[in-house]
């Protein structure tokens, strides 16, 4: 009994992890685990998407015509990219940037979860990832790539500055 020392614990303290960091982490852990289902699933139906959308595309491009709309530079812009995007390898190229992009934020995810700051900066590579993907994919200078890319940048900047706010809990 001479070692013993009431004033320490006898269980090591583990910190503990903040409730935002937690509902962070979730939504996280939720939106990767659709991003690399829903990139699975568009690898696997690129064909078939291809096919259908690009009917929808003619239809949208002669329905324009019939209108008498047909000089309207953004819609046709718009028509064209989305053209350009609806081939099968690159919808499937697109997909495979789209399954790294999740599996890294997930990983981001679970290791932030466990309060490790590898995890912020998978999370980033995960971001960056998810914006780029869709240039390589589809090529820069696509209105259509443009506007599906801002999309995912602001949700990855986001989520970013959030995971970012608490990374003085991660060890």
């Amino acid at each position: 009994m001479e070692n013993f020392q009431p004033d320490q614990p006898a269980v090591p303290v583990i910190p503990s992890r903040p409730p935002f960091l937690t509902i962070l982490c979730i939504l996280t852990f939720i939106g990767s685990g659709w991003g690399i289902i829903s990139g699975v699933s568009g690898y696997f139906t690129a064909n078939a998407t291809a096919g259908v959308a690009q009917a929808a595309v003619d239809d949208a491009r002669e329905e324009i015509e019939n209108k008498g709309m047909a000089g309207s530079t953004f819609a046709e812009k718009v028509l064209s990219g989305t053209s350009e995007m609806l081939q099968p390898e690159k919808l499937k190229k697109n997909a495979l940037f789209s399954i790294v992009a999740s599996v890294f934020t997930l990983l981001g995810g679970i290791l932030m979860f466990g309060l490790n700051k590898t995890g912020f900066y998978s999370y980033i590579l995960g971001t960056a990832i998810g914006v780029a993907g869709p240039f390589v994919a589809f090529g820069g200078g696509n209105v259509m790539t443009i506007l599906s890319s801002s999309f995912t940048a602001f949700i990855g900047i986001l989520f970013v500055i959030l995971y970012g706010l608490n990374v003085k809990h991660l060890r």
